[in-house]
């Protein structure tokens, strides 16, 4: 199969690894790393009944950035997260539950100044989530440039990042030094913008999205998010976000499958079909799945039906980071007679 420039780009960025020589001592080198909010997700018990009757909330660890790590470790991935928590009983839970998944947290800054983020969660009929966050001011949002490793982030090969911590300084200003050293240092650049509106304080968050954008090698969005950031609806939001940088989009749409796009192909795969408990981190699933069959080498063919699996099996179970294994991927392919190559 004859790749586009834009995938070969790709995979020669994935094919490069990284010998530290100053600074920094690791025993292990990473295959991603993400930055971003770390935070509490409360979800309600009664899917379907308003937030303001429900009466009970469990708490599960969350964020979109380390849903998104916590699954590309359980791919099998070696992975840190690059964030600041609160010195309280929240903040500690969140380290212990990322350190049981075996993520790296050397880079998580604990704070006794200001308090872990929280999110209440509220699922409708149909288990999707709505969202009411406790944030301003929050330990993530009050990551320093001056707290930014930057021997860290050259050790890997993939950097993510999101935009909910960006929409507050002084974090804003420390995602956009991470994701120029990335850049400086060739470390691919991924982005799930994961935009909410309402955490931007009524400014207009194209201006800075338009800035990392330009220096993003993969984008991950909604078609919805597409066509904020751009203006332009449909195909034309795609076109128009190649313009901007991105070499890769990878299209969710729910129910309605998902696509790895280039400038010159497009590789469609229907979503699974399976009983839906909650759909809170669907998104940040497939992202992992789609970075992991990028890492993987696989036929680009392959990847958003890998992606999709991912994302299934995860929307079976409540809480944002109750992600599969690589076995439990291949298991649930299998029973649906999906072969994938080179695994």
């Amino acid at each position: 199969m004859n790749f586009p420039s834009e995938i070969i780009k790709i995979k020669v960025m994935l094919s490069r690894w990284y010998v530290l020589s100053v600074g920094l001592v690791m025993s292990t080198m990473l295959d991603v790393i993400a930055i971003g909010e770390l935070l509490i997700d409360l979800i309600a018990d009664n899917p379907g009944t308003r937030m303001e009757d429900q009466t009970t909330f469990k708490r599960f660890a969350g964020g979109a950035p380390a849903n998104f790590i916590v699954g590309v470790r359980k791919l099998g991935h070696e992975a840190g997260l690059i964030t600041k928590v609160g010195d309280d009983f929240f903040g500690r839970f969140l380290l212990e539950a990322l350190e049981k998944e075996g993520v790296d947290v050397s880079q998580i800054i604990i704070t006794n100044e200001y308090k872990t983020a929280l999110a209440f969660v509220g699922l409708d009929e149909s288990k999707k989530p709505s969202f009411s966050f406790y944030r301003s001011p929050c330990a993530d949002i009050m990551l320093k440039e001056s707290e930014i490793n930057t021997e860290y982030i050259k050790s890997s090969k993939v950097l993510m990042y999101g935009t909910v911590s960006m929409a507050d300084e002084p974090a804003r200003s420390a995602i956009k030094k991470t994701i120029h050293i990335a850049k400086q240092n060739n470390v691919l650049v991924a982005c799930d913008p994961n935009l909410r509106d309402d955490l931007w304080h009524h400014l207009d968050p194209r201006e800075h999205l338009l800035e990392v954008l330009e220096k993003t090698d993969i984008f991950i969005p909604s078609l919805s998010e597409a066509e904020f950031i751009t203006g332009k609806k449909g195909e034309k939001a795609l076109e128009a976000i190649f313009e901007i940088g991105p070499d890769m989009i990878g299209l969710t749409s729910g129910e309605q499958g998902s696509r790895i796009i280039t400038k010159e192909e497009s590789f469609f795969a229907p979503s699974f079909k399976v009983p839906v408990v909650d759909t809170t981190g669907a998104g940040d699933a497939f992202a992992a799945g789609m970075i992991t069959g990028l890492l993987l080498k696989l036929d680009m063919y392959d990847i958003p039906y890998f992606a999709n699996a991912v994302s299934a099996l995860k929307i079976m179970k409540q809480g944002a980071m109750s992600l599969p294994t690589m076995k439990e991927v291949m298991d649930f392919l299998k029973q649906r007679n999906v072969k994938i190559s080179n695994i």
